[in-house]
């Protein structure tokens, strides 16, 4: 398992404790009733979105097409899809490309689908359920929004989970409150500045401009609240594997620092040095302010 397919693992149970539950109610309160179901998840990685569903919500027909860049992410969620519902008590076929799951009249299907999303038509008027977790900070917002309004039948959903918005707060306060400032203004620069075939994306506020957008491509909102990840240390632990996320946002952030001449490479030096000490320490912890969103197409 590569480092970002680690990453994504490690970050289940935080993203599990972060999303807000308000919108997850009112999320498996407009699923109710749904039967058949055909559900698109997009930028699907090791099946997190599905495999939270799934976990709550498994009966009736369901026909979840999962979609990702990265064929080997895709395998691992088709592996952990498979062992989820055959601990529910489904028995579980792997056939054609796809898997398909039964247990007594519940029949799910799962097909993995490796394209861009860019590349992949939406049949319109066709899903009952389109989700993306962790995703629309990387795509053209309107243009994609769109596209999913199409897609879907009306009265369809659009769920959409765990989207930055813009503030990244660490703690203990640094010495150079100012060099840190100016690091982390860096790190959010560079998801504005991301480009996808030249347009721009969701970026590093992303949340707030889903309301706005939704809203301007036909959806109406059902409910839509902060999902901040918490990564602190409770009695001198950190929870879960939430310190492997930590390690890998203190590179990232590292990283982007880099790319910026205007930041001077020993200040960026001794800021991750002592960002490092105080986790080995378990006295860092990190709060990252995220939005979660439901949005119905108008019938």
């Amino acid at each position: 398992m590569d480092a970002f397919a680690q990453f994504l693992q490690a970050k289940y149970a935080l993203d599990q404790r972060s999303l807000n539950p308000v919108v997850w109610r009112f999320f498996l309160n407009e699923l109710s009733g749904r039967n058949p179901l055909e559900w698109l998840d997009v930028g699907t990685g090791t099946g997190a979105m599905l495999r939270r569903i799934l976990q709550y919500y498994d009966h009736g027909a369901m026909h979840l097409t999962g979609l990702d860049i990265e064929f080997d992410l895709l395998d691992i969620a088709e592996t952990e899809i498979a062992s989820l519902l055959q601990a529910k008590g489904f028995a579980v076929e792997n056939a054609a490309g796809r898997l398909q799951a039964e247990r007594g009249a519940d029949c799910i299907v799962f097909q993995p689908v490796c394209t861009p999303l860019s590349e992949f038509q939406l049949p319109p008027n066709h899903y009952d359920v389109i989700t993306a977790h962790a995703f629309m900070d990387l795509v053209p917002l309107r243009q994609t929004l769109a596209g999913f309004h199409d897609g879907l039948k009306p009265g369809g959903l659009f769920y959409s989970t765990i989207n930055y918005d813009g503030e990244t707060v660490v703690f203990p306060p640094y010495p150079d409150s100012e060099f840190e400032d100016a690091l982390l203004q860096t790190y959010d620069a560079s998801m504005e500045a991301r480009r996808l075939n030249g347009s721009e994306t969701g970026g590093a506020k992303c949340g707030r401009r889903l309301y706005g957008e939704l809203l301007n491509v036909g959806f109406e909102i059902v409910s839509y609240s902060s999902s901040d990840w918490n990564i602190t240390p409770c009695n001198g632990v950190y929870l879960d594997d939430d310190q492997v996320v930590l390690d890998r946002l203190l590179e990232w952030v590292c990283s982007e620092g880099r790319n910026d001449p205007s930041l001077e490479r020993e200040k960026l030096d001794r800021w991750l040095e002592c960002r490092r000490r105080q986790r080995q320490e378990r006295t860092l912890g990190i709060i990252v302010h995220q939005i979660d969103i439901l949005a119905r197409k108008r019938a």
